[in-house]
């Protein structure tokens, strides 16, 4: 596995093929499109590129880009937080990639900039992320019941947070 640090134009296409995935979908944000298109791709890429501060981290298995890792910034009293949002492709499910890879994106994160907490909130049935943020070194701080609204139904979010000096 390597974390590249960076999307390229390149990998548009392993993009497409790898989030243009319903499970995937379901756990993430409606923001994010679905289906997924290279039209998205193109544009992820390149909102990813124009960053000032590297907060979109490619994770590469074998030379292909099959996920992402995100942070989010605060802004006014809460600047020094950013939220972590984070994907992989379903090939590499329970494999521990997606854990080495958000240690990694942690780490480079927390050295490169001043963010001094990140935190995370996952759906209440996605226990194989609860489990990656716990593995990673975050605390489940609580539970907020029918947070979110997903796919037609009110779920409980499971809010996690890790502080700089934890990790």
């Amino acid at each position: 596995m390597l974390l590249t640090g960076t999307w390229l134009e390149s990998d548009a296409k392993d993009l497409t093929i790898h989030l243009n995935n319903k499970k995937i979908w379901d756990n993430c944000r409606d923001g994010l499109p679905f289906p997924y298109t290279e039209t998205a791709a193109d544009a992820f890429i390149k909102y990813a590129s124009e960053q000032v501060e590297q907060n979109e981290f490619c994770i590469e298995v074998n030379h292909e880009a099959v996920g992402n890792i995100g942070f989010v910034r605060g802004t006014d009293v809460e600047r020094f937080n950013a939220e972590a949002g984070y994907w992989i492709s379903e090939t590499y499910w329970n494999k521990g990639i997606m854990t080495a890879a958000l240690k990694e994106a942690i780490e480079h994160y927390f050295r490169y900039t001043d963010v001094i907490r990140i935190y995370a909130t996952v759906y209440e049935y996605n226990t194989a992320s609860m489990r990656v943020l716990e593995k990673a070194g975050f605390q489940k701080t609580g539970v907020h019941r029918k947070a979110c609204f997903k796919n037609g139904q009110f779920i409980n979010a499971h809010y996690y947070e890790l502080l700089k000096n934890k990790s």
